[in-house]
């Protein structure tokens, strides 16, 4: 997989406390109309957030009107418990928006039994030993159908060097 870890935040974002960049009191910038940004649109679960322009067809692939990448991200906050997903993560993980995201001890329930262990180890080198993570999952679907998604997580860092936050980019996987 090429996905490089370091898209998992846009450049110039977040600092290692997870404060906006430029921003040493750790506080976001206000828009125009005085109010905070928080990147979620009113939710800090993401709920507010509905599938977006593109679909995916039978094989878990863009489909043929859409020309560009489908690419999830999300993130999960561990001193908040909150959670944001984008419109294509729903779409990648086959979850639907009406319910919110999953927390991360409910993302295993998307995956097959077989899948399960290589997720653990993602998490236990993100979570517990800070360092990047990535792999290949197979999501469930209805039917009994699975379609093979490509992850990048990286562990957003305290600044006494702890884990704050988990962010993770994820697109559906070519075919070999």
């Amino acid at each position: 997989m090429n996905m490089p870890f370091c898209a998992a935040r846009p450049p110039d974002t977040a600092t290692a406390d997870g404060a906006p960049a430029g921003d040493p009191d750790g506080k976001a910038e206000d828009d125009s109309d005085g109010r905070s940004d928080s990147g979620t649109e009113g939710g800090v679960d993401g709920t507010t957030q509905g599938p977006s322009g593109p679909s995916l067809d039978s094989d878990g692939h863009p489909g043929p009107r859409d020309r560009k990448p489908v690419i999830g991200s999300a993130e999960w906050d561990l001193l908040t418990d909150g959670v944001r997903w984008n419109a294509e993560t729903y779409l990648l993980l086959g979850c639907d928006p009406g319910h919110g995201p999953l927390s991360l001890d409910r993302l295993p329930d998307r995956l097959p039994e077989a899948d399960r262990p290589l997720l653990r180890r993602m998490m236990t080198d993100a979570l517990v030993h800070g360092r990047p993570a990535a792999g290949t999952l197979r999501i469930r679907r209805p039917g009994g159908r699975h379609h093979s998604v490509e992850c990048a997580g990286e562990p957003v860092l305290g600044a006494d060097g702890t884990v704050t936050a988990l962010r993770m980019l994820l697109r559906p996987a070519r075919a070999a």
